[in-house]
């Protein structure tokens, strides 16, 4: 099981991170050691542990079961079952957030591994056409919890194309291209787009590149 990060300071279904994980630890020691996954828990019990307004419960409880938190085992919504995610909550970190001076170091950063990146990288068959920063970054926040980058891409050009064997799938070509960003910092997160109109507003370009 992978241990997950979250991000002090910010919320997670309307919860304070360690409010969220401390909660989840205690669900978990209700469950019995065998077959825990199969244990139903009262709708009752998490809004008991988790500590959240009754007005607010089905709300944040209907958000946890949509982000695979939770799963639903009765129609009525009387009882939830555990699922992996909810496991990594009780095992995560906590950090603090991503200050908005490194951020801005890290997209200058970015923008010149995407230049590198089309210059070098020519085994694979596509090339990064832009990227542009959005999301959380474009709030007033001074933490950030993530750095959320849109990247469009385009086929390399024939004559750009250098290298022995069969190039590139797509899936390969773009999952090359997110890890390229990824490794950078736990804070990148990368979201593919056909064309810069389709990412999400606002938005700031921080790469593009000109066609040959």
């Amino acid at each position: 099981m992978k241990t997950i990060t979250l991000v002090a300071r910010h919320l997670y279904f309307g919860l304070d991170p360690l409010r969220l994980r401390d909660a989840a630890n205690r669900l978990l020691g209700r469950l019995p050691d065998s077959r825990p996954r199969a244990t139903p828990i009262p709708f009752d019990a998490l809004v008991e542990e988790l500590a959240i307004d009754r007005n607010r419960s089905h709300a944040i409880v209907a958000e946890m079961v949509e982000s695979g938190v939770l799963t639903k085992l009765s129609p009525t919504g009387a009882h939830f079952g555990i699922t992996t995610r909810f496991r990594e909550i009780a095992r995560a970190r906590i950090i603090e957030p991503l200050d908005r001076g490194q951020a801005q170091l890290l997209l200058t950063h970015c923008a010149e591994v995407a230049e590198k990146f089309n210059r070098a990288a020519t085994r694979n068959k596509y090339e990064i056409a832009a990227i542009a920063v959005y999301g959380s970054y474009m709030s007033r926040h001074q933490g950030l919890a993530s750095l959320e980058l849109g990247v469009t891409g385009r086929k390399r050009a024939p004559g750009q194309r250098r290298f022995i064997g069969r190039s590139t799938a797509q899936t390969q070509g773009t999952a090359d291209i997110r890890a390229l960003f990824e490794r950078l910092s736990g804070f990148i997160e990368v979201e593919f787009f056909k064309s810069t109109v389709d990412i999400p507003r606002p938005f700031s370009v921080i790469f593009r590149s000109d066609p040959d």
